[in-house]
């Protein structure tokens, strides 16, 4: 019954012929909500689906691994629930995670025997930024390289904290990879465009009736005037598309890569009693300019073509400290 109820929400949501309001049922939108959450209660596991069924990769040092749990136990049941091949990743998921401090308990085959561990659930983080001084050559060895895969409650923090990092390793120029990022949480996107960003408008929103709320940059940034070029591509959607909207109009970075994906429309999340929630969209985002970001996407002021290294075209767009002085990019 409860599937045929789903079935006839979301097909009743489709009538509305936007892609962005849509119905996202119970278990989706709990790893939804952990993902922008950038943290969850879980194991601490990796899981590879076989043929066989779904095997379990504990990571050392985690709730799994310290239960013990081994490399290649198959998993057969979860608190009782059987586990199948056939099963999706995101119905186990929402088996095996759950809030912290509370026991799961897998029923795993290992060497042709079946044996129960239970495991209390920690808090597991996943961060959104990557970072690292790209000092593989002298040329390079004052940049400091960021990939973010998403916008999460964690994100400005760990941009604060990979910055001060790559600052104290020697980093004066950086490059920003927003490539495949599909966006994430508003206050993300404001909170990290504001880092590079001294004054000005970062993103205009437009509700239906025609109401404007403008988000502008407070004054301070993480480094002042330090030159920056971001990566963009097709899969930089949504919050990407916001932070590259702002600094590429404000003249604070340049963009390089590919068109951006175009999704500039804001959605209400409303949850729903059995947890589930409906997307519904009544807004939309434009960059400081004017520029409408749905459907359009941003253009980057250097185009790089499909398999070519964009980050050694970013590379060699961006300036030195010397030329960005000059230009008045930086004090």
């Amino acid at each position: 019954a409860s599937q045929r109820t789903d079935g006839a929400i979301k097909g009743m949501v489709q009538s509305f012929n936007d892609p962005y309001t849509f119905f996202v049922e119970p278990q989706s939108r709990e790893l939804e909500r952990d993902q922008l959450a950038g943290r969850f209660g879980g194991i601490g596991a990796n899981l590879q689906q076989t043929e066989a069924g779904y095997l379990l990769l504990p990571v050392p040092n985690q709730p799994a691994a310290l239960a013990g749990v081994l490399e290649g136990d198959l998993l057969l049941t979860v608190d009782g629930q059987p586990v199948s091949a056939a099963m999706s990743t995101d119905a186990l998921l929402a088996l095996i995670r759950g809030p912290v401090g509370t026991p799961v308990t897998l029923l795993v085959r290992r060497n042709g025997e079946e044996l129960s561990i239970t495991i209390t659930r920690a808090e597991i983080q996943t961060p959104s930024i990557e970072w690292r001084l790209l000092d593989e050559s002298p040329e390079t060895a004052d940049v400091g390289y960021l990939r973010q895969t998403i916008f999460s409650e964690r994100s400005p923090g760990e941009m604060d904290a990979a910055v001060a990092t790559l600052v104290e390793q020697g980093a004066l120029r950086f490059v920003w990879d927003l490539r495949g990022n599909p966006g994430g949480l508003l206050g993300a996107a404001v909170a990290q465009s504001d880092m590079w960003l001294e004054e000005g408008v970062i993103v205009v929103e437009e509700r239906a009736g025609g109401l404007r709320k403008t988000f502008e940059a407070t004054s301070g940034e993480l480094v002042d005037g330090a030159p920056l070029v971001l990566l963009v591509d097709g899969g930089s959607a949504s919050a990407s598309e916001i932070v590259a909207g702002a600094l590429h109009e404000h003249g604070r970075a340049q963009l390089v890569g590919q068109q951006t994906f175009g999704k500039g429309s804001v959605q209400l999340i409303h949850e729903l009693a059995d947890q589930s929630s409906l997307h519904v969209t009544n807004a939309q985002w434009y960059t400081a300019g004017g520029q409408q970001i749905s459907g359009q996407g941003l253009a980057p002021d250097i185009v790089v073509a499909e398999g070519d290294d964009a980050l050694a075209v970013a590379l060699a767009a961006l300036p030195s400290v010397q030329e960005a002085r000059h230009n008045n990019l930086a004090p």
